[in-house]
């Protein structure tokens, strides 16, 4: 399987997983699995480590194609 990035918003009480291009929704589950334990989701920088609740999370792909723009 590939890897996945996760990320948190304290501002938005975001929990943000991002899978790479052309994963099938058939292999959620697996990444979710490998994703949302404790061990994960600790480390993130959140007030309480173990809990979620409130938390809202967004699963996204990876874009195929980027560019850089500087700003």
């Amino acid at each position: 399987m590939a890897k996945a990035g996760v990320g948190y918003s304290k501002e938005a009480r975001l929990i943000q997983i991002t899978v790479p291009h052309g994963t099938k929704s058939t292999e959620l589950s697996a990444v979710l699995k490998s994703v949302l334990v404790p061990g994960v989701i600790g480390r993130l920088p959140r007030g309480c480590q173990t809990c979620t609740s409130g938390d809202h999370v967004v699963i996204r792909e990876e874009l195929a194609e980027t560019i850089q723009v500087e700003i």
